[in-house]
């Protein structure tokens, strides 16, 4: 019989909670915003929602099937992007569509917000990484540090 092993290793995932301009908790979700990958994942989201459109001769029942497909759609490119179906802990207490009191809708203010964690971990990160190449560079000898 086989050994069975494990490998544990650090994602660098966060946990990010969601609330109201209240702070009410609507929900959670874990992602990495430093995924070598999600910066090519997030342009396609975009590049999706860029894309949508509806067909605004179909009858109001047709219309009505378009949006309740654009909602699935829109938890399915949310999901992509995070890696995970995180739908739930996102919009399960908000549907995606909803309409904020500035006129966006839910999901536009949460994939702006996604943008900006994504922004500010990554950030905060590479600094982290840069100031310990500094400092192992001006420890060494006869190695000059650059800013």
């Amino acid at each position: 019989m086989a050994e069975t092993m494990k490998l544990r290793v650090e994602t660098g995932a966060v946990n990010v909670e969601v609330e109201d301009e209240r702070g009410e908790k609507l929900g959670a979700f874990q992602f990495n915003p430093a995924d070598s990958n999600i910066l090519k994942r997030y342009g396609k989201v975009v590049d999706f929602f860029n894309a949508v459109s509806f067909d605004d001769k179909a009858s109001e029942e047709e219309q009505l099937r378009q949006v309740e497909a654009l909602a699935d759609d829109i938890a399915g490119q949310f999901n992509y992007l995070l890696g995970y179906d995180v739908s739930e802990g996102l919009f399960g207490r908000c549907g995606p569509l909803t309409v904020t009191k500035n006129g966006d809708f839910f999901f536009e203010q949460a994939l702006e917000g996604v943008g900006r964690l994504i922004e500010q971990v990554t950030k905060k990160r590479l600094d982290k990484k840069l100031a310990k190449i500094r400092k192992a560079a001006a420890a060494a000898p006869g190695v000059r540090a650059r800013a």
